[in-house]
């Protein structure tokens, strides 16, 4: 599943390791790759047997969300480009429920109906710097032209069918975000109440670190080193997207796979974004939205999509963030400096 490497949150850090009870650290090597968990308060034999269910619950996401292997995905995408209704099955229905929505918040920026367009682009394949060619420019323009979306998706209580022949569903800018989330559900019911999750640099946190608060770095994409630090909420999940981690290079120009629907070629807007909001799935649709949409439409685009904080950093390196996220950010250095574009949250 072309669930990707993203921007931003490189590490973890604690003040707090050598305090009792300790932290259990693990890497988990799923989609592509490493998953940290990190738990606190619990002990050593519960945090084992937490980390070993994690790892199994990441393994049967993997196979039933790859985009491109054959999954559940690419078994739902034959039956909805058949155009008859059938019973979806049930670990699948909340994902398409819900991506349905994102969509329609986004203002179609977030759009994993298109599939067959990201495999037009190369990126159905592990190494995409393979890549020897780009798509003509009229079989981008046909298919835009006929461009599917979530809305050919229908749902009726747990039937569904596709109205679209070219629907191919491709959850690689939700479904990890949606993964994590599950992941936290289990911890919690599992009542472990402090913990957190890396997935190859999205984040979600529960919890504290004792009377600490997790802390994480935000990466510079243009460099290695961290940009600025934030101390996560309890129940905060932190998504980035990039244009910078997946990507070949084509007679000198660089092509990478965030593809906006509307133009059918990779995203020309910012270099890097970074969310907040609770929910894991959300925020990992929210960054890619935000990686396409217009500045224009920033503002309105994250309060559709029920976001608490953004952080964009354009092409030319300038940072754009919300009023109150400027206020949390701790800045490594006062060489960046930080655009305001307006209010997500009423205060």
């Amino acid at each position: 599943m072309k669930l990707l490497l993203k921007l931003i949150i490189l590490f973890v850090l604690s003040a707090c390791a050598q305090e009792s009870p300790p932290l259990h650290k693990a890497k988990v090597l799923s989609f592509g790759t490493y998953v940290d968990v990190t738990l606190y308060g619990v002990t050593e034999e519960r945090a084992r047997k937490a980390i070993l269910q994690v790892e199994e619950q990441l393994n049967v996401m993997h196979d039933q969300w790859h985009a491109w292997r054959p999954s559940n995905i690419t078994a739902l995408n034959d039956k909805l480009r058949s155009g008859k209704q059938f019973t979806i099955d049930a670990g699948m229905l909340p994902l398409v429920t819900q991506s349905k929505k994102l969509y329609s918040a986004s203002n179609g920026y977030f759009n994993p109906a298109i599939g067959e367009l990201i495999e037009l682009w190369g990126f159905y394949k592990d190494d995409p710097q393979s890549n020897k060619s780009i798509p003509e420019a009229s079989v981008i323009e046909d298919y835009v032209s006929n461009l599917p979306t979530m809305d050919d998706v229908h749902i009726e209580n747990d039937l569904v069918s596709g109205s679209n022949s070219r629907l191919k569903l491709d959850f690689g800018g939700y479904a990890k975000g949606y993964g994590v989330e599950q992941l936290i559900h289990y911890l919690r019911q599992n009542d472990i109440e402090n913990a957190l999750i890396n997935a190859g640099g999205d984040i979600k946190g529960i919890g504290s670190v004792g009377n600490r608060a997790w802390k994480v770095a935000i990466k510079n994409p243009k460099t290695e080193a961290p940009l600025a630090w934030l101390e996560l909420k309890d129940n905060e999940s932190i998504f980035s997207s990039g244009s910078y981690l997946r990507y070949f290079e084509y007679e000198g120009k660089r092509f990478h796979h965030i593809i906006n629907p509307k133009t059918g070629f990779p995203s020309e807007g910012p270099s890097a974004t970074t969310v907040i909001t609770e929910d894991a799935a959300v925020a990992d649709a929210a960054a890619t939205a935000l990686m396409i949409a217009p500045q224009e439409e920033w503002l309105d685009i994250a309060k559709a999509m029920g976001i608490t904080h953004f952080l964009i950093i354009d092409a030319q390196g300038t940072l754009y963030c919300d009023d109150l996220f400027a206020k949390r950010l701790q800045l490594i250095t006062t060489e960046q400096q930080l655009t305001i574009v307006g209010a997500l949250i009423q205060k």
